[in-house]
């Protein structure tokens, strides 16, 4: 596909044509009708310990069958995920997955596209527990979920982080869209669709109890009847020698079938969609100045059902929508950015339902079990961040001063956030009714509100009332906050064998009022003053960012008011909240985390290896505590947790293609070892934990002093091995194999009520003990073939299949139990470019 033809085709044969043909330029003869497409040159990366780049190559082989920016960082070593990411059960979820980096958790870390956060600042850590929750919504730590087709670059900043990145405590992944680099007057680009099923994938069972519960078609959580499929469209062309642009499109949707617990078994079918929309333009009057004008759209979308549970379901949208220009403006020695951008991110829960009723099964309430009736969700909640930012960043051109070369970078930002939490209409929670015997008509000759006339059989008598109701009221919460930051940098090589990065930035915001300095320093020692053999070390502070929820809280819980009644004639009348849950916020400073490390990189002949320490101690964390172990719900945020990670890799792989068997080869392995001292999974995490003891391993132990589930499998092996055959280049296969050992877990189990002990006059009802997590193997394949049509135009065929010897690997859960992670799953797919 190309544009009409432009006199600037010839102006650029004839200004690179010299430069291919330096010899004879003089003499060489311009044919207009020859054209040279764009010659590319980039400099070759230095092997930088602690960041990692993937080209659009890489995102392009790597088998990644949701097309998300978490699953390719599955070959990420210093990358871990969540336990329930391989979930057998819930393989029809398309949104992006929870990852932690060093020990840290997920919403430590800093998410970028284009430079933009699309970081969740309000409620990163609510998952999907919080479907029956009246104030929460459902979030993760990634605020939308960016489709990887529409990428060209991505890049992971797990230690030795520059002054010039904050908010963040455990990494950075910055994603980037890419400048096109054409021919003048040509789009290219490039349509995929993919396409699978239940039927493609495969579950092994632990036990009965196991398959039973996914077999059932009431358990929503068990994914066992779906379709999922994507659409890609992606173009970029230079319209002009100046002027550039690509677009971006995608979908991906997900229909999950499933039937309700109501007594007609009515289907309560499910849907996930997830949207992606990206528009560039790239604008080059001079080799001097560029500005770059960006636009995104992203959106993720469910259709969810409480089970047991009369309603239409639950619509859960969160989207970002953002605009950024970026300048580059070089002056005389130095080289100066600038970022403005505004961006608007939303997270709403929509329900046609303001009351939940809660009935004994009746002649009209005949939908639930033998026994009760459930009418009504949760009601709707929206909230919404607002983001206005601007910064700019100065490059300046190496000094010479002495034996020394100086590169400074300096900069600064400002930002202003607005962040909302909304309840449109009043939520209404009835009690199971406790009144009997009435036909609902007040002496007023109204109809009484939460009453029932039919016959309860299992009451013997017609007519039931709620005297008792939870009333969550209307209202709006804003929360303001401004912050800014600065930095400077110096990088100082002496002889290509020193070299020493010397960094600070500041951060202030206006919530946590702290004024944070935070040094940043590297040390390189190149004893052949090339890439050959490189020892590094480093020691830097990082400050986290600060999440709005806290704040909200203080005002989300004051929304809520408990009602009693004597009978249908009297009014209601508020009483004691015997049961809320009150959440207040102490004076909280921003979590920080010092890090320091050792490493050594080399490269020999063809081979690049790395190896590295990293040491993270983490102070002042977020935590929902209880000040008084014997009160249940009183709960207060603070920062009186601590916790540290010890990381050791190693990587070895080729930089070039080998060739081997008559093929073209591409080796990495990498190997991870993770120690993490955490007694939580999240900030929030009081909230899952009944009573303030259990016991662990037969001694009576406070609940927050049980080691974390989650992010903290101690050895990963991975290798990651594609070839193409030298006689059918079009063929591409790409393998990715994964290794955890055995290793040490603690699995979870009710204590029966008669061997329960009482402690601060509760009773421990759990108990905690120390078993072996089986080891898990795991081998991801992608095989695709790319035939072209013609010069200008190709197709590629394309099946990926995860877990290809189907074999049965197990994980515990975030709440302690063994589950069995994914069976053998089939994803094929189809792109044509042009």
């Amino acid at each position: 596909m190309r544009f009409a033809h432009s006199p600037l085709a010839l102006a650029i044969f004839s200004v690179l044509c010299p430069i291919a043909y330096a010899n004879d330029a003089e003499n060489a003869a311009v044919q207009p009708e020859v054209k040279l497409n764009t010659i590319i040159v980039e400099a070759e990366k230095a092997n930088e310990v602690g960041q990692t780049t993937y080209s659009k190559e890489d995102l392009e082989k790597t088998p990644n069958t949701q097309k998300t920016i978490s699953e390719f960082l599955k070959v990420n070593p210093n990358i871990q995920f969540s336990n329930k990411n391989n979930n057998a059960a819930s393989q029809a979820e398309i949104n992006a997955a929870d990852m932690s980096i060093h020990g840290a958790l997920p919403y430590n870390n800093s998410f970028l596209l284009n430079g933009m956060s699309f970081n969740n600042d309000i409620n990163p850590y609510s998952g999907t527990s919080s479907l029956n929750n009246i104030s929460d919504l459902d979030g993760t730590s990634q605020a939308v979920t960016i489709n990887t087709d529409l990428l060209c670059n991505l890049e992971v900043l797990d230690s030795n982080v520059s002054a010039k990145y904050g908010k963040f405590t455990g990494g950075v992944i910055s994603a980037t869209t890419c400048a096109p680099k054409t021919v003048v007057g040509e789009i290219h680009g490039s349509v995929n669709y993919d396409y699978t099923n239940s039927n493609w994938n495969r579950f092994n069972y632990i036990d009965t109890d196991e398959e039973a519960e996914f077999n059932d078609p009431t358990k929503a959580n068990a994914q066992k009847n779906y379709t999922k499929q994507g659409f890609s469209l992606y173009t970029y062309g230079r319209l002009t020698e100046d002027f550039g642009l690509n677009f971006g499109l995608s979908q991906r949707t997900a229909d999950i079938k499933a039937a309700s617990q109501l007594k007609d078994g009515r289907p309560y079918n499910e849907e996930r969609e997830v949207d992606n929309a990206s528009l560039d333009m790239f604008y080059d009057p001079s080799e001097d100045l560029s500005f770059k004008l960006g636009l995104q759209h992203a959106n993720d979308q469910k259709l969810r059902f409480v089970s047991n549970a009369l309603s239409d379901g639950i619509h859960q949208s969160s989207d970002s929508n953002a605009i950024n220009l970026n300048i580059d403006k070089k002056f005389n020695g130095v080289t100066l950015k600038q970022n403005l951008s505004y961006q608007e991110k939303q997270n709403d829960r929509v329900s046609s339902s303001n009351d939940q009723y809660s009935w004994l099964t009746s002649e009209d309430k005949n939908w639930g079990t033998s026994t009760t009736a459930t009418e009504g969700v949760s009601g709707t909640i929206l909230s919404k961040q607002k983001t206005l930012e601007y910064n700019t960043h100065a490059e300046f051109n190496p000094l010479q001063f002495l034996n020394t070369a100086h590169q400074f970078n300096i900069g600064a930002g400002f930002s202003h956030n607005e962040a909302q939490w909304q309840r449109p209409n009043d939520f209404t929670a009835y009690f199971v009714p406790s009144k009997f015997g009435t036909d609902c008509i007040k002496n007023d000759g109204t109809v009484a509100d939460a009453c029932d006339p039919s016959y309860i059989p299992s009451k013997g008598t017609s007519g039931q009332y709620s005297i008792k109701k939870t009333v969550h009221t209307s209202g709006q919460l804003d929360v303001q906050q401004d912050s800014w930051f600065a930095y400077a940098e110096d990088r100082v090589n002496w002889k290509n064998t020193l070299e020493a990065v010397i960094g600070l930035r500041y951060d202030y915001d206006s919530l946590s009022k702290n004024h944070n300095l935070a040094p940043r320093t590297a040390f390189h020692y190149m004893p052949f003053a090339d890439q050959r053999l490189k020892l590094s070390t480093g020691w830097s502070r990082y400050y986290d960012r600060y999440l709005f929820n806290f704040d909200l809280q203080d005002g989300i819980n004051s929304l809520k008011q408990n009602y009693t009644r004597t009978n249908i004639n009297s009014d209601w009348i508020s009483s004691a909240n015997t049961s809320s849950i009150n959440v207040k916020r102490s004076d909280l400073n921003l979590p920080y985390a010092d890090e320091w490390l050792i490493g050594l990189s080399a490269e020999l002949n063809n081979l690049r290896m790395q190896m590295k320490y990293v040491n993270r101690q983490y102070k002042d964390q977020y935590y929902l505590a209880r000040p008084d172990a014997t009160d249940l719900w009183t709960r207060i945020y603070t920062n009186n947790k601590e916790y540290n990670s010890e990381d050791i890799t190693f990587t070895l792989g080729n930089i070039a293609p080998i060739e081997a068997l008559n093929a073209k080869h591409r080796v990495n392995f990498a190997f991870n070892y993770t120690d993490t001292q955490r007694d939580y999974n999240d900030a929030d995490e009081v909230e899952l934990k009944e009573y303030s003891h259990v016991l662990y391993n037969g001694k009576i132990t406070a609940t927050n002093d049980i080691p974390a589930s989650d992010y903290n499998v101690p050895i990963t092996a991975r290798l990651s091995w594609d070839f193409t055959p030298n006689r059918l280049e079009g063929l591409n296969i790409s393998n990715f194999l994964v290794y955890k050992p055995r290793h040490n877990g603690l699995i979870k189990s009710s204590i029966p009520t008669k061997d329960q002990i009482q402690y601060n006059d509760l009773p421990i009802i759990y108990s905690y003990d120390d078993t072996d997590v089986p080891s898990v193997v795991r081998w991801d394949m992608r095989a695709s073939y790319t035939h072209k049509f013609s010069k200008d135009y190709s197709g590629m065929f394309g099946l990926t299949m995860n877990n290809v010897t189907n074999r049965h690997n197990k994980y515990l859960d975030n709440d302690y139990y063994l589950k069995s992670e994914i069976g053998r799953q089939i994803v094929a797919d189809v792109t044509f470019k042009f």
